[in-house]
């Protein structure tokens, strides 16, 4: 276990991480995930530049997508229970921590679902 593995987990494991659920298609069975709230906006890179978004995001960690068997290429048009409120994600990205993408975390992109 990495001092990343260990950082994660106290941050995912701490009150600045709250309960959400993924349901990744229709019929499928929802997985219940610990996710970072950024819905009222989050930072992005994009080419190389950190820019301020006001778009809705969450962060969630990649190992718990993988032991779940969740593929993020399957994540387009998900819907994130967050917060008591639905969510569709229209778009993710990796935030790779040092010991790589595998251990870091998964950025999704997300618009309110009416």
């Amino acid at each position: 276990m990495s001092i990343w593995d260990i950082h994660y987990d106290a941050l995912y494991g701490s009150p600045i991480a709250v309960d959400a659920v993924l349901t990744v298609a229709c019929g499928d069975v929802p997985h219940g995930l610990r996710v970072i709230d950024k819905t009222d906006g989050s930072e992005t890179v994009f080419n190389g530049v950190e820019m301020v978004t006001i778009g809705p995001a969450a962060r969630v960690r990649a190992r718990e997508l993988a032991e779940k068997g969740i593929d993020t290429e399957a994540l387009r048009d998900a819907v994130l229970n967050l917060n008591g409120r639905d969510w569709l994600v229209k778009a993710n990205g990796p935030l790779p921590a040092p010991t790589g993408a595998a251990h870091g975390e998964i950025r999704l992109i997300l618009e309110a679902s009416e």
